[in-house]
Formats: C-alpha cells, sequence, structure tokens
C-alpha cells in the first residue's frame, strides 16, 4: 500500500499533510505520533474539565491545541479558539460545557482516525 492511499480520510482534512508529507513516511509518522501523544491527555482534561470546569486549564489547553488542529485537518479549530476566549473571560459553566461536548467528540474521531493512519502507515 501507497502512502497516498492510507491518507485519506472523511474524519480530518489531510490536504497539509498530503502536500508537506506525501512521500516522507517517517516524519508522517513522528508528526502524527506527536499529535496523538499530545492531544489525548489534553483532550482527557478537557472531559474532566466537563464536570467541574478548572477555566484556566481548559484556556490553556485550547491555546495549546489551536496550533496542531489546523496542521492535521481537525475540523473545530474555530471552536476551539471560541472556546478559549471563553474561559478566558470565566463565562458560565453551562456554557463552556456545552462548547466542550462537541470539541470533544470531533478530537475524538481525530485521534481515532489519527491511530488508523499511523497503524497503516507503521505496517508499510
Amino acid at each position: 500500500m501507497q502512502i497516498e492511499n492510507i491518507l485519506t480520510s472523511e474524519v480530518v482534512d489531510l490536504t497539509s499533510l498530503k502536500s508537506f508529507f506525501s512521500s516522507d513516511k517517517d516524519s508522517l509518522i513522528q508528526l502524527v505520533t506527536v499529535y496523538l501523544s499530545d492531544t489525548k491527555p489534553r483532550l482527557a482534561l478537557l472531559k474532566k474539565s466537563m464536570d467541574n470546569v478548572n477555566y484556566e486549564e481548559v484556556r490553556s489547553i485550547c491555546h495549546f491545541l489551536k496550533s496542531s488542529l489546523g496542521l492535521m485537518g481537525v475540523s473545530c479549530l474555530e471552536e476551539i479558539t471560541s472556546l478559549e476566549k471563553r474561559a478566558q473571560n470565566l463565562d458560565p459553566e453551562p456554557i463552556i460545557n456545552e462548547r466542550l461536548q462537541p470539541i470533544t467528540k470531533v478530537l475524538d474521531e481525530s485521534i481515532v482516525e489519527y491511530q488508523r493512519i499511523l497503524d497503516q502507515l507503521q505496517a508499510l
């Protein structure tokens, strides 16, 4: 299987990855591995914040994730930016939770998808 055949997805937009790394398997593996290792623990903290909002933690995680979501083609960049501002403004917990739910769903889906891609790349 060729790299081009692996870099297909209905979940994430792989345009940036294809344009920069379509022929560099090792860099793709490294990039996806870093995305997964950075995103999984932060997603867990965001989910924990749904029970008891830690505004600074939510703001900090959103700020961190903004840099990787664009490159990795994850579709919640605008929502993350909005949530970061809402956490910074100390919006009420119900509003933070309402914004967190779709973000955590998209991040969960991206993790599953990138794990699939990583497994296939490593099998090449």
